[in-house]
């Protein structure tokens, strides 16, 4: 039923006319037997001469020719009313797939970025990739279940004229095989969900082996290990747990196919045995029976679809609704200028699991002014990624006061902030394509930088995109670089960006864009171990176990002359 609510909240009139499209090809398609049966019957005056009416029909010869007319007309209704419910439905099931895609969308945007990295992006994409379209697919079987289902009640009433003990015995096996029927389908249904979550530990599993493909290929007894005790773990969930849905499913199918033949034994072998019932009764009974098996069996094999689909919806519902979205204003504020920032008592805590304490950066005291580099350092799990989390504001803090100038960063504000910083880190991802509208001055500067970073021989950019991004680390880093250039932001992170870079652009990096962005006002936070490159630094901060230490300290900068020009923007 919810599967069936977000499909008429998406298009309402569409739904309906669909249904009642479906409803009154159903209900011609349950007429074709009585009219079949009406066409064979003799009437009165054929049963007086004993010669058949027939009429003549482009040269054929046609008995009952207004019954034939009636039976072809209705069979006509059935092909155009059907064929126009399902394409109906299946142009809404498509909206409604974009829509739930478009939403989800914009929940992961819209959600903090330790909620995003809480859920992973292998449940992320496996409900996108799985749920939607299992979602899309059960939705374009509704009007072929609501046909049958008007097929089925538009026979049994055909029946209940016809015999109503004969009817009796009909809705008795139906209900029983219906009841029979849902055991299996709720084990199947069971089964479907454990596969679901096996579903995403798989995904989680494939991440694993493209994102540490470096590390499994360096010791083959690890790559196996990975893969007996991962990979094919998951895979034999995955395989046994679809067996055993697909075995109780095909049994439930079959026997649901049957019910069917086991009345039409009930009504040949028992039933005729203690009620009276013509031979012709009897006969066309069989008949509808038959007829009623196609429709019957359709229905109950989309229940499993239609099963499969509603667990989707749940987990996709499910996963979006347990998503915490940032409780901030979108509008962009104007007049937001500053000087420095300034870090009151900030702290961050990660949630406790179970009964051990979340990890906690803090209580953070720090004053950053335009016009400085400051390096950062530390070791690994000393707080430096969460710190430089909060730097940026992909983390908002849990206690604590971060002021941009005179403002406080708030809920209204802190989209806006955002807006003026420009970061870098060791897992960024890039673009091909720049989010951005670009002028001509721009144009230039990207031919100008994709040349003098050496990356001219295989780049270009045409179009608003890179020609390429199939680039080595250092390479894409270089790249990633050029984007921030253009998109000239107040405060700068880069977050071991020469660890990739040869030599010669590690000392561009350190002596010239360093220097050229503390020119040009800019604001920039280095996280960096290359010790011979701290005289660049204006000071140097220190992360450890989630304190932060700051040494104060001035050199007399020895930077050799710039080997090009860092442009104003």
């Amino acid at each position: 039923m919810k599967l069936l609510s977000e499909f008429t909240k998406q298009a309402p009139n569409q739904v309906f006319i669909s249904i009642v499209l479906g409803a009154i090809a159903g209900a011609c398609y349950s007429g074709l037997i009585p009219l079949v049966m009406l066409g064979i019957q003799p009437s009165s005056n054929t049963m007086k001469s004993m010669i058949p009416e027939v009429t003549k029909f482009l040269s054929f010869e046609v008995s009952q020719f207004e019954i034939a007319a009636v039976y072809a007309l209705a069979c006509i209704i059935v092909l155009v009313l059907r064929s126009i419910s399902e394409i109906i439905l299946m142009r809404v099931s498509n909206s409604v797939g974009k829509k739930l895609r478009w939403s989800f969308y914009k929940s992961i945007s819209a959600a903090s970025m330790s909620e995003v990295e809480r859920i992973g992006s292998a449940k992320l994409i496996a409900s996108i990739n799985i749920d939607i379209p299992n979602v899309i697919t059960g939705g374009r079987l509704l009007p072929s279940v609501f046909v049958n289902l008007i097929t089925i009640i538009g026979v049994l009433s055909f029946v209940y004229f016809l015999n109503v003990h004969v009817f009796k015995l009909v809705i008795y096996a139906i209900c029983i095989g219906a009841i029979m029927y849902q055991i299996p389908l709720w084990f199947a249904s069971r089964i479907f969900t454990e596969l679901r979550e096996s579903q995403d530990l798989l995904q989680e599993s494939i991440r694993g082996l493209i994102y540490g493909a470096k590390e499994l290929k360096l010791d083959i007894n690890k790559r196996n290990f990975y893969h007996r005790k991962l990979l094919l773990k998951h895979e034999n969930k995955i395989l046994g747990k679809s067996n055993r849905g697909a075995i109780i499913l095909s049994s439930a199918n079959c026997f649901g196919e049957l019910i069917s033949f086991f009345v039409i034994g009930l009504l040949g072998f028992v039933f005729i045995n203690y009620h009276s019932i013509s031979l012709q009764e009897l006969m066309t009974v069989i008949m509808v029976l038959l007829f009623i098996t196609g429709p019957f069996a359709l229905l109950l094999n989309s229940m499993p679809t239609l099963s499969l689909a509603s667990i989707s919806y749940r987990k996709f519902a499910s996963l979006i609704s347990s998503m915490k979205i940032e409780d901030c204003k979108e509008e962009i504020i104007d007049n937001l200028d500053w000087q420095s920032i300034t870090y009151k008592n900030v702290e961050y805590s990660y949630p406790s699991v179970e009964e051990e304490q979340g990890f906690k950066v803090g209580p953070i005291n720090l004053k950053m002014s335009k016009g400085e580099v400051i390096f950062m350092i530390g070791a690994n799990g000393s707080g430096k990624s969460t710190f430089s989390k909060l730097l940026t504001l992909h983390y908002i803090p849990t206690k604590g006061e971060i002021h941009f100038g005179n403002n406080i960063v708030d809920s209204e504000s802190v989209v806006s902030h955002r807006l003026g910083i420009s970061a870098i880190y060791t897992d960024y991802y890039l673009f091909d394509t720049l989010l951005h509208e670009l002028d001509e001055e721009s144009l230039s500067l990207i031919a100008y930088y994709i040349e003098k970073l050496g990356l001219d021989k295989k780049v270009k950019f045409e179009g608003g995109k890179f020609s390429t991004i199939d680039l080595s680390d250092g390479q894409r880093k270089r790249l990633a670089l050029i984007v921030s250039f253009i998109e000239d932001k107040s405060f700068y992170l880069f977050d071991e960006w020469a660890a990739d870079q040869d030599p010669t652009f590690k000392k561009v990096f350190y002596n010239e864009i360093l220097d050229g962005l503390r020119k040009r006002g800019k604001l920039v936070v280095v996280i960096s171990h290359d010790e011979q490159y701290f005289s660049v630094a204006d000071r140097l901060i220190v992360m450890e176990n989630g304190q932060l230490k700051e040494n104060d300290f001035s050199y007399e900068l020895n930077i050799q002359k710039p080997k090009f020009k860092i442009h104003e923007l």
